[in-house]
């Protein structure tokens, strides 16, 4: 039987649990309605540096931050909407602000918490749009569901593109396995391909992969006889990785639209006033 449940430590935290198989999730709504924790089967999927989920002002180095209205970064961290240049940080605000919860369920298949986040006089100043962003989060045998639905709540159309920033814990990064269909990729950091294989020797490695020829991509941590695969819709059209040598993790990022998306055009979301725009992304954890 699933269950939910609420915790009180630095924030208020939701957990949605399986007790018998010992999976679970735990959401902290203040901030960016983030999944900090993921266990699956007793092992630790999400990575989490708990001080910086704590420390409010210093972004959250774990879970599963949400990157909107942008994934990635923005040249100069600017873009221009019909005229007028608006300064936005690298993925967004989302992650950075509080939302609310809609609704929790549980039952003997699944349990599921829905969130919203909405716009504000301060996210206006950089992203001139009314917006509600509402996640939907579903556990169950099969692993993680994450679900986004963006309506834009404005007059004109609203561009955006969405992101996830999901950490893995890694026990062994030597023994890691990773598959990634695609058939060209490009070092957003020198040296983070060797061999066509990507650098976990380096302080950091960053690189992404821009022509996806299936729906999934997968790690397998030898060490742990675990396999992650990661699937996502088609509106995911680039998958980037990101690493740190002195940490157990690797990001593996599902993004709609590239580097300085905004600008180029590519990949950029275009939601008529009134739209409304869904898409999912799977964690599915198994053991091998």
């Amino acid at each position: 039987m699933y269950s939910y449940s609420k915790k009180q430590e630095k924030f208020e935290t939701y957990v949605l649990e399986h007790r018998e198989s010992e999976s679970y999730i735990e959401v902290v709504t203040e901030r960016g309605c983030i999944i900090s924790k993921y266990v699956y089967q007793g092992e630790q999927i999400f990575y989490l540096d708990q001080a910086t989920l704590e420390d409010e002002s210093k972004n959250i180095r774990g879970g599963n931050p949400i990157l909107f209205p942008i994934s990635s970064y923005l040249e100069d961290e600017t873009y221009t909407y019909e005229g007028k240049a608006y300064q936005l940080k690298q993925h967004g605000f989302a992650r950075q602000l509080p939302g609310r919860v809609i609704a929790v369920h549980a039952d003997d298949r699944e349990a599921s918490i829905t969130l919203e986040i909405v716009d504000d006089e301060a996210t206006r100043e950089r992203y001139p749009f009314h917006f509600r962003l509402v996640m939907t989060y579903t556990l169950n045998k099969d692993g993680l569901t994450i679900e986004a639905s963006v309506t834009n709540k404005d007059s004109k159309v609203m561009p955006y593109y969405l992101g996830y920033h999901p950490y893995f814990y890694v026990e062994d990064k030597v023994a890691l396995e990773l598959t990634i269909p695609s058939s060209s990729y490009n070092e957003m950091l020198p040296g983070s391909m060797v061999n066509g294989q990507f650098n976990f020797e380096q302080n950091e490695s960053n690189v992404i992969y821009d022509q996806l020829e299936e729906g999934s991509c997968s790690m397998i941590d030898r060490a742990r006889s675990l396999k992650v695969t990661l699937e996502y819709d088609e509106v995911y059209q680039y998958i980037v990785l990101w690493a740190l040598q002195d940490k157990p993790f690797i990001c593996i990022e599902p993004w709609m639209a590239p580097v300085n998306g905004m600008n180029v055009g590519k990949g950029v979301q275009q939601l008529a006033p009134n739209g409304n725009a869904q898409s999912t992304i799977r964690v599915r954890p198994q053991r091998v």
